[in-house]
């Protein structure tokens, strides 16, 4: 078994770790003004804070995972092939289509948050997730978006005085006036 196995599994189960705790600290722009404003236990840096604890913790399972995975595979006559083909046929699957639109997803939402504001790209990420998973039923989609963008309106907004982007021109005027309209402003 050579180092390069061990390096190549746990390489990025490793970087999801270490970046996870770097970036805990780096949450919020202004520690201070998110002191300021934290009412008990719950302010601006909780949920960011409590993700990247998440991200750790599941990091080092999947460490954990990947280095039980080489330990079994030690004893196989061909264990580099064992240990590497999973990941070179899961390239080739439908699945590996998912991950790649939900990432991307991922990064179209973080792009559309200071444009069109949360409520709206939270609604449109709630809905392209909904129909990435395979939901059909357009009153259970719409039901999921909109129930689900009420509640973590009134979550970081409300109860967690989180200052969520509302977007740019006609958009931040719509979403201040649905924010008055629900009585979170």
């Amino acid at each position: 078994m050579t180092v390069s196995i061990w390096r190549r599994q746990l390489a990025g189960p490793l970087a999801f770790v270490v970046a996870a705790l770097l970036l805990r600290s780096r949450v919020v722009e202004s520690p201070e003004m998110a002191a300021q404003i934290t009412r008990g236990l719950v302010g601006p840096a909780t949920w960011p804070t409590l993700m990247m604890w998440a991200i750790a913790a599941f990091g080092l399972f999947w460490t954990l995972q990947r280095a039980v995975t080489v330990l079994r595979a030690k004893g196989s006559v061909n264990a580099t092939a064992l240990i590497n083909a999973p990941s070179q046929d899961a390239l080739k699957t439908p699945f590996s289509t998912l991950i790649g639109l939900g990432v991307s997803f991922i990064l179209v939402y973080g792009y559309l948050l200071p444009v069109i504001g949360f409520a709206a790209s939270t609604l449109l990420y709630l809905v392209c997730w909904c129909l990435l998973g395979g939901m059909r039923k357009p009153l259970q989609i719409g039901l999921i978006g909109l129930l689900g963008t009420t509640f973590l309106l009134y979550l970081f907004v409300k109860l967690a005085s989180m200052p969520l982007d509302r977007g740019q021109g006609v958009m931040g005027e719509a979403s201040i006036a649905l924010y008055r309209l629900l009585g979170i402003y």
